[in-house]
């Protein structure tokens, strides 16, 4: 549910952490965790390209 708002904002050019702070009713810290947690599930693409 999370990665879905995370990408849909990001393809709407909003913030993607608020539309996952909205989705979840979480503080942005706990929204950044989400959003962590849904990357190392593979939910998500990774933040920085290995090298």
């Amino acid at each position: 549910m999370a990665a879905e708002a995370y990408t849909a904002a990001r393809e709407r050019g909003q913030d993607p952490v608020l539309a996952v702070m909205r989705v979840t009713g979480r503080s942005r810290r706990r929204s950044l965790r989400v959003i962590a947690s849904a990357r190392d599930a593979g939910l998500l693409s990774p933040r920085h390209a290995r090298r």
